[in-house]
């Protein structure tokens, strides 16, 4: 816009040739006539043209007033919103939360803290993103992404983080499975099963989580990795093929022929954190934030 047109000029004039008087606009603004005719007065001197045919019985646009009022009224719209939408995102009523996860949103911590956020603040466009444990965690230290949830207690020294909560493992088999009618399981019962993860996250984790706990046993250990998502690895369990290890969300989706058996003898419980950079002052974001701490006390995290 240019310089020497200010935004309440915009107004008065557009006020004017709503009003179609000068004094029915100085009445709406609740200002003096005397005041809002040098306002446009001044307008026009700017412009080097006249907006208004002034007539005994009111103003009426000139042919060049009738085309500054389409733009005008364009551009007083823009300048409306953006006060809004900056003033909206402010208290979260919208903008953008962008997160990557590496975990199931069917059930479990993150999709109950995501759904209540969206509860409580609908206008809020949040953008999901899953893919590595690097690269996301890349994109977080260049700002591309606002929020990471990842599986257990990430170690970063330059962001902060959140435990959200702490998940039960189960083991997940086909159902004709001679383990898949057990209450529960030892990992000493599972030094001879075959495990099947995935070469992609959290795949890796889950294999080198398997190694610990059967090595620390002294037993052999049988893992073999494959270039297939959850839903690929989860079939070919259910087709006999080995069994993999789960957390409580993962079991908010039902495979074919696929049956989840807890591992009761585990000690430790997988975290589920959030991680984020501490400079970031995106609003939505603190407020997911401030959401998050609230849903954590009550997942027995005090932190």
């Amino acid at each position: 816009m240019c310089p020497d047109v200010q935004t309440a000029q915009l107004s008065y004039f557009l006020t004017v040739a709503e009003a179609g008087s000068f004094h029915r606009a100085a009445a709406a603004l609740d200002i003096g006539q005397s005041a809002i005719s040098r306002r446009i007065q001044k307008l026009e001197d700017t412009l080097g043209v006249s907006l208004f045919e002034r007539r005994p019985s009111g103003a009426r646009l000139t042919v060049a007033g009738e085309c500054f009022a389409l733009r005008a009224r364009l551009i007083m719209d823009e300048v409306n919103f953006a006060v809004d939408a900056a003033r909206s995102a402010g208290i979260a009523k919208n903008g953008h939360l962008q997160i990557g996860i590496i975990a199931s949103l069917s059930a479990g911590p993150i999709r109950t803290l995501l759904q209540r956020f969206v509860e409580r603040h609908p206008q809020v466009e949040i953008c999901l993103l899953e893919t590595d444990r690097s690269e996301l965690m890349t994109m977080l230290s260049h700002r591309r992404i606002d929020l990471v949830c990842v599986s257990g207690e990430p170690d970063y020294d330059d962001f902060d983080k959140l435990i959200l909560a702490k998940e039960h493992v189960f083991l997940g088999v086909a159902s004709d499975h001679p383990l898949a009618i057990q209450t529960a399981l030892a990992w000493s019962t599972l030094s001879g099963q075959r495990f099947i993860v995935s070469a992609r996250e959290p795949g890796p984790e889950i294999h080198d989580y398997v190694i610990r706990q059967l090595s620390d046993l002294g037993r052999s250990v049988k893992v073999r990795r494959h270039r297939l998502g959850r839903e690929g690895i989860m079939s070919l369990v259910g087709l006999g093929l080995g069994v993999s290890l789960v957390t409580d969300h993962w079991r908010g989706l039902s495979y074919p022929n696929v049956t989840f058996v807890p591992i009761r003898d585990e000690a430790d419980q997988i975290p589920f954190s959030l991680v984020w950079r501490p400079e970031n002052d995106n609003p939505a974001l603190r407020r997911f934030i401030s959401l998050a701490r609230i849903e954590a006390k009550k997942n027995g995290d005090p932190s």
